[in-house]
């Protein structure tokens, strides 16, 4: 890719990408500095850049191609649940008592809710752009807490500093730790806060290695539940979740 118009540290960049696309099994750092006769600092440096945008991912010590990459290569603004997405989300809101459906795609900033059905204006889809859920006090926004990486986890933190944020909600860190710990476990959250008003849970969308790209979820007024729709609603966000989920591991 000679010309002297270009950017060296991109091309070097593009190059790094398309090695690490090549090999399914990963590559090390080492392996690209031979093979692209490179000094380590400057890997380095350019791995960490593509980590940081979620473009590189780090599995041990192998490279893979990151949730972001991903999510650009597939169709549209929704990625590799464009469509689907929405389909669920809409057949979800009809399996539900009046409520508010959310769907959201998983950034290195939080969960982005994307699409939302609302009880005002039913069976309409709204695009929303742009809108991080809170990751302390929301149903979706904790399942995007609770599954962050290392670099995802601190990049919240700093954006939303649990002092400021999450200290009045949770009781100490370790509490909400051990509540992230049971969203892992069982790819699902209920908000502990405002049940007597409302009930918001979500699902967790995973691909084979348990990374999460999307959340699915609903809002519905304490009012119209008791305890057999309350398990009911459950039922029906986690069948949305692994439906996702399924088609998610399909097209990856």
């Amino acid at each position: 890719m000679a010309n002297s118009d270009l950017i060296g540290s991109l091309v070097r960049a593009m190059e790094i990408l398309k090695m690490i696309g090549a090999s399914p099994a990963g590559c090390r750092v080492e392996e690209i500095c031979t093979a692209m006769k490179l000094k380590p600092p400057t890997v380095y440096n350019i791995i960490r850049t593509l980590t940081a945008g979620g473009f590189v991912e780090r599995h041990n010590r192998s490279l893979r191609l990151g949730r972001e990459f991903k999510r650009l290569a597939g169709v549209g603004e929704g990625g590799l649940l464009e469509g689907v997405a929405e389909t669920e989300l809409l057949a979800l809101y009809q399996r539900i008592p009046k409520g508010t459906a959310i769907f959201g795609v998983s950034t290195r900033q939080g969960v982005e809710q994307t699409h939302r059905i609302s009880f005002d204006r039913p069976g309409v889809i709204q695009n929303l752009p742009n809108e991080i859920m809170h990751p302390y006090a929301t149903a979706a926004g904790l399942i995007g807490l609770a599954f962050a990486d290392e670099e995802s986890f601190l990049l919240q933190s700093e954006k939303w500093p649990f002092a400021e944020f999450g200290a009045h909600l949770w009781k100490s860190r370790a509490e909400l730790e051990s509540f992230l710990e049971q969203v892992r476990k069982e790819k699902v959250a209920l908000s502990p806060f405002d049940r007597d008003l409302f009930w918001r849970i979500s699902g967790a969308v995973t691909d084979v290695e348990g990374r999460l790209h999307a959340v699915i979820g609903v809002s519905i007024p304490a009012i119209h539940l008791n305890a057999v729709a309350e398990q009911a609603a459950e039922m029906e966000v986690r069948k949305s979740a692994e439906n996702l989920a399924r088609v998610l591991r399909e097209r990856l």
